[in-house]
């Protein structure tokens, strides 16, 4: 169920993610022919390149392009005037002029798009004036750029809260997965590391997600106006560690533990991950921060039967690791706790 929502999610995206680039070529379009630009198609050309599915990357990639056109533009007019002044051949001026920015894109790659713009401005042939050429083509650029970044911000805005309670909540899931098989059957190491990288790379994703809400919402703190969503990776990654140390502490642990032991141990972690996934699935159906509905003292109760068990079935090992578990189980809750408490406090 947890990796159909996934997946639906991810088709949501790419639909969201074609509507928002239809929309951009679409105003780029419309401001080009306002402005009756020479060559609009540059600023459609641009507008595909700059509209990314993330809003980061968008504003990373404007800035490339914005930063790699003036370059390029002004290269592209000192070109031109050299042509001009010296009547050498084109391949010439063009060679002289266009070593400086290959020595620049090896330096910053990201400035690669100012050698495609010297090249454009001055081997293209364009209507108008000897120095009009760059300066409809940059302009071209900036309109593209533009159409992009208000396609991105106010048409069809991602909503990396919701991405990141939905990396967050397979995140959950794995866990699961990987306390749940060290704890009820002996798996080797090499197996446990296989699943912890699965973990590690939702929790990148979850890391990358809160970057993209802090860019959405760059008007406010999320550590004030969204607390939950700013805690939910550390957490996370603390029941991460407790689960490798628990996976490490069964491992030296060669008897097993009892059958009973297991399948109260197994009941009250699909119980206390079950909630866990019911609070993602409410938080990622939010696009703002959302109270939640689940209370805190029914969680204490399904941790209650772990603290109990351990200590009449489990070795001090695997005591003292559960016991860390159960405890960041708890703060992992109150996380989801917290803004239902400032709430109730206002």
């Amino acid at each position: 169920m947890v990796f159909q929502s996934l997946k639906k999610h991810e088709i949501y995206s790419a639909l969201q993610q074609s509507l928002r680039l239809l929309l951009s070529i679409a105003l780029s379009s419309l401001i080009a022919y306002v402005c009756k630009l020479h060559e609009p198609y540059w600023a459609l050309i641009t507008s595909v390149i700059v509209t990314q599915s993330r809003i980061v990357q968008t504003l990373q990639t404007s800035r490339d392009q914005l930063v790699g056109a003036l370059i390029g533009g002004a290269a592209g007019l000192i070109a031109i005037l050299l042509q001009e002044y010296s009547q050498w051949p084109s391949l010439i001026v063009f060679t002289i002029v266009i070593i400086p920015m290959v020595a620049l894109v090896a330096w910053r790659p990201s400035m690669r798009l100012g050698v495609v713009t010297l090249a454009v401005v001055f081997l293209f042939p364009s209507p108008g004036g000897m120095f009009e050429r760059p300066f409809d083509r940059i302009f071209s650029i900036i309109v593209g750029v533009i159409a992009s970044l208000i396609a991105s911000y106010l048409i069809l805005r991602p909503q990396a809260r919701c991405s990141a309670f939905i990396h967050a909540r397979v995140a959950f899931d794995k866990i699961h997965i990987l306390l749940h098989s060290v704890l009820t059957s002996h798996i080797v190491w090499e197996e446990v590391e296989s699943m912890n990288d699965e973990v590690t790379a939702e929790l990148r994703d979850v890391v990358s997600e809160i970057a993209e809400a802090r860019k959405e919402h760059p008007n406010y703190t999320l550590e004030h106006s969204d607390p939950t969503l700013v805690r939910v990776y550390p957490i996370l990654r603390r029941l991460q560690s407790d689960t490798i140390f628990v996976a490490r502490a069964m491992d030296e642990y060669h008897r097993g533990l009892p059958d009973e032991t297991r399948d109260i141990l197994k009941n009250a972690l699909n119980e206390i991950f079950e909630r866990f996934i019911i609070l993602c699935e409410e938080q990622a159906g939010h696009t703002e921060p959302f109270f939640c509905s689940k209370q805190k003292d029914s969680f204490e109760g399904m941790i209650e039967p772990i603290l109990t068990e351990m200590k009449k079935g489990c070795p001090p090992t695997i005591q003292f690791t559960l016991e860390a578990l159960c405890q960041d189980l708890v703060r992992g809750h109150d996380v989801f706790m917290y803004s239902k408490k400032l709430r109730a406090s206002s």
